[in-house]
């Protein structure tokens, strides 16, 4: 019995890599999708090897000639399954091999804000050093940089930072990093924000303030000191 695209890829999921190299051998395109009618229909190997972390298994399928910057009917690439499932080492490796870091997924988000997103420092400071652009936005007007401060990881943001990342951005509701940090009650990172020229003022669509939200959140009295000691008076 011939093996079809849809066993190939049961054994890629499975992380069966004597079975995949096999198959490979044996002529399988690298290159095929799935057919599986599921919701991640059109997904090559690659992007399924990325997805569920199996370095060997992407390294073989590299060498047999998988597209690199294939993408999937929702314009995923293996690049951006890879960030998305929190997998570093195998981003690192898709970057080595010339991976298109300036695709962006249906929200329009990039790699750099997914890395960033998920308090990736040292991917963070690659992608930018390799030509990600630190103030791209998503479709709600997210900085990799808010996404950071949101997550609360204040190392990556310390980072984006050091390389030129915009402070006072603000996403399509008007909220800023900082008012974020203030929601949260995150002394450190309002503190780093501040210490960079975080501006105090802005309202956001509904009013409210990096002040207002920092009286309602579980650290109220010293976020509060932090804001008012940084001129904020509303």
């Amino acid at each position: 019995m011939s093996v079809t695209p849809k066993d190939f890829m049961l054994s890629i999921i499975r992380g069966d890599n004597a079975t995949v190299v096999r198959i490979l051998r044996q002529g399988m395109d690298p290159n095929c999708t799935d057919t599986t009618g599921m919701a991640h229909e059109g997904n090559t190997p690659l992007m399924w090897a990325a997805t569920e972390g199996h370095l060997d298994i992407v390294k073989h399928l590299l060498a047999y000639g998988a597209d690199i910057n294939a993408c999937n009917g929702a314009d995923y690439t293996a690049l951006m399954f890879a960030a998305e499932a929190d997998r570093p080492q195998l981003v690192s490796l898709l970057l080595d091999h010339g991976a298109d870091i300036h695709c962006r997924n249906p929200y329009g988000e990039t790699v750099l804000m997914i890395m960033a997103r998920c308090g990736q420092t040292d991917m963070v400071k690659r992608l930018i050093d390799l030509g990600a652009e630190v103030n791209a936005t998503n479709r709600i007007g997210d900085t990799a940089l808010y996404l950071a401060a949101e997550r609360g990881h204040l190392y990556t943001v310390r980072a984006l930072i050091h390389l030129n990342a915009e402070v006072n951005t603000a996403n399509l509701g008007g909220w800023t990093p900082l008012m974020m940090a203030a929601a949260q009650g995150n002394l450190p990172m309002m503190t780093e924000l501040l210490e960079h020229d975080a501006d105090v003022h802005p309202h956001n669509r509904w009013g409210a303030t990096a002040l207002s939200e920092a009286q309602n959140s579980f650290r109220a009295r010293q976020a509060v000191e932090l804001l008012r000691q940084a001129g904020a008076t509303s």
